[in-house]
């Protein structure tokens, strides 16, 4: 049995608000949909940056640990943000992520840099170095880490629409406490908790 610990997270406009709509996870075998009620919208030490955790937690726990139905070669999750601007329809974009997954798969898997052991076959990234999905057109340069890819398709306006990229899971030794690693588990055919949807924005 693999669980996998990840954000989504998204960079919200200057002025404006996101809204996390669902979560498509693909396996070799499998492929389901976590929806929106799922999920608590707050912000990062960036303000700017939203992050979607399980909607069970709270306090400093971010993401969702979820239980994959079974061994895959390849993952890929899309998250669908709805993305709300001034004097503009609100817009979905999406950000896909493939997973480069360690060989074997380990019992719990993270994207959380700060979390990653110091131990030989650890990807070679910086704490605090993690996918992100970003709206408007990126005013920081950014960090090429080795061949971590990212594409961006934008529409007419500039807006980023869809961004793909690569980063990998690193395996967490299951022995050790993580204040911000959720207790509780997704289980994708169990979906019995109820919550009101969120937003989290800044006055327009």
């Amino acid at each position: 049995m693999c669980t996998i610990h990840i954000t989504p997270r998204c960079r919200r406009p200057a002025r404006g608000q996101v809204f996390l709509k669902k979560l498509e996870v693909k396996g070799d075998s499998f492929s389901f949909t976590l929806p929106s009620r799922l999920f608590r919208l707050h912000p990062a030490p960036n303000p700017r940056v939203i992050y979607a955790s399980d909607a069970r937690t709270q306090g400093k726990v971010t993401g969702m640990r979820l239980l994959l139905p079974s061994s895959t070669d390849e993952l890929i999750t899309t998250a669908i943000w709805q993305v709300s601007v001034p004097d503009e329809a609100p817009f979905d974009v999406q950000h896909v992520i493939q997973w480069i997954l360690p060989s074997p798969l380990a019992s719990l898997m993270s994207d959380d840099t700060w979390l990653w052991p110091s131990v030989p076959g650890t990807p070679a990234l910086s704490a605090g170095d993690w996918p992100v999905m970003d709206t408007d057109p990126s005013t920081l340069r950014r960090v090429r880490r080795r061949s971590f890819s990212i594409i961006d398709n934008r529409n007419r306006k500039g807006y980023i629409t869809r961004r793909f990229q690569c980063f990998p899971l690193a395996p967490l030794p299951e022995n050790r406490k993580y204040d911000s690693l959720p207790d509780l588990v997704l289980h994708p055919e169990q979906e019995t908790i109820k919550c009101k949807e969120k937003h989290y924005s800044q006055p327009l």
